[in-house]
């Protein structure tokens, strides 16, 4: 199988633990149990990112994936014992009626699950039927009737919420045309993910597995790697950006999610779940420079890792504070192929991601100081 070396018991645990923007503890102490065995250091920066370090020599290589998911805060407790939320990190309001939500209330030990709920269709006006439910018009409905109980469960206002939603995989076979452009077709064995938070654990895992590469196979190379495990992304790059500041990093990778372009609508978005690792050309928080991507998609075609452009006309990652950090540091943002991000159930093929373990591994061994000066030398 194309996944054959990921380590798919951790990406399970950690997808599965609880740590929306500004509450991540409890996934980056799973990160950190997991890297620690690997990295030669630890450093923290004071917004809780954790950076694994790996190397002495050489330029100062940043990978950063976000530790947080996207989620919810409670903002009030009505009198009948139902809660009120708001958002963390951006949901789209009609992927979020009868979901269900993993509370972590602050006064107690016990987790409260909840059903995001709004008025019954069955007695609006025909007109308010038509138009979508706004998060504004919805609870969370925890099965209380009075905010006495609410509160005896030990649910108060800032409390944090998730999706209520587990990791699996799914195995395929599928037909599909080879990438070498003949028109003939060719049978893969294909490994999906299913899982709540991908954006960004899968972008943790991946940066983790390239630190335990290095570290299992004694693979040297001339640099100094930070991997990073970053917070509050979803809510304004804020822990890349102090991690970064800390760092002051010569080379940036962000490692993320990217847009799926192969559903219904997604027409003109190029990258696709399942054909490879995609090396964007740009997004709304950064251009990357072109002489380091040039690098990197050149090593991806010597080594026969399966690769392909991205680009979006809007949002950003990491690397859009990372880039310019400092007197700035060529910076790239390496995706995944993703369908439904920001909801209860995203989708991937785990042969994107064992590639781009594969390509980041290359690429450390191959960057040096010499290198790593030309992106920006006249």
């Amino acid at each position: 199988m194309a996944d054959a070396k990921l380590n798919i018991d951790f990406l399970e645990k950690l997808c599965n633990a609880f740590g929306p923007s500004g509450f991540e503890h409890e996934a980056q102490k799973v990160a950190f149990e997991y890297g620690k065995k690997y990295a030669e250091s630890i450093e923290y920066d004071r917004m809780g990112s954790v950076v694994f370090k790996h190397g002495s020599k050489g330029p100062k290589i940043m990978l950063a994936g976000h530790i947080d998911e996207i989620g919810f805060v409670i903002t009030e407790i009505t009198k009948n014992g139902f809660l009120k939320f708001h958002q963390l990190g951006g949901w789209w309001d009609q992927t979020l009626l009868t979901q269900e939500v993993l509370i972590h209330p602050s006064q107690g030990d016990a987790e409260i699950i909840g059903i995001i709920g709004a008025p019954p269709p069955h007695i609006l006006s025909a007109e308010a039927r038509s138009k979508v439910v706004t998060k504004d018009k919805m609870y969370i409905d925890i099965g209380a009737s009075s905010e006495k109980e609410a509160k005896d469960l030990g649910i108060r206002v800032g409390d944090p919420a998730v999706p209520y939603a587990f990791f699996r995989t799914m195995e395929r076979t599928r037909k599909e045309k080879k990438d070498d452009g003949n028109g003939e077709e060719e049978t893969r064995k294909v490994k999906l993910a299913a899982s709540k938070a991908f954006d960004d654990r899968i972008g943790v895992f991946i940066g983790l597995e390239v630190l335990r590469r290095l570290s299992e196979e004694k693979i040297e190379h001339p640099n100094t790697l930070y991997m990073v495990s970053t917070t509050q992304e979803e809510v304004g790059l804020r822990g890349a950006r102090t991690s970064a500041q800390m760092i002051q990093p010569d080379i940036g990778f962000s490692l993320d999610v990217d847009i799926s372009g192969d559903v219904p609508g997604a027409e003109g978005i190029v990258q696709k779940m399942g054909k490879g690792v995609s090396i964007s050309a740009g997004d709304g928080s950064m251009i990357p420079n072109p002489r380091f991507r040039q690098f990197v998609m050149d090593i991806a075609e010597e080594i026969g890792v399966r690769h392909q452009p991205a680009f979006l006309k809007s949002g950003g990652t990491d690397a859009g504070v990372i880039h310019i950090t400092g007197m700035g540091a060529p910076s790239l943002f390496i995706g995944i192929p993703t369908r439904h991000i920001h909801s209860h159930h995203a989708l991937l093929d785990l042969s994107d991601v064992e590639n781009a373990v594969t390509l980041l591994v290359e690429v450390i061994k191959r960057l040096d100081k010499k290198t790593a000066e030309s992106f920006t030398k006249l």
